[in-house]
């Protein structure tokens, strides 16, 4: 049975599984795509886009689907 726990993240007071807290990386296709360069001008579009929406409203969104996946 989850459990959930409260915690600050973006600034923002957000609601999460306890058993998911860390997972993001292990779950996210982004980490293993050449395409992905956080905090570089020729980061990939889609991940820019899928963080600024993260950023916005206190999510956590790993991508497991992409049309642009290219693996490292």
């Amino acid at each position: 049975m989850p459990e959930f726990i409260k915690y600050i993240h973006h600034g923002m007071l957000v609601a999460v599984d306890s058993n998911n807290i860390g997972k993001h990386r292990e779950n996210c296709l982004c980490y293993s795509c050449r395409k992905f360069n956080p905090g570089d001008e020729d980061n990939c579009m889609i991940a820019n886009v899928v963080y600024a929406n993260c950023v916005v409203h206190g999510l956590v969104t790993p991508v497991w689907e992409c049309p642009q996946f290219d693996e490292e």
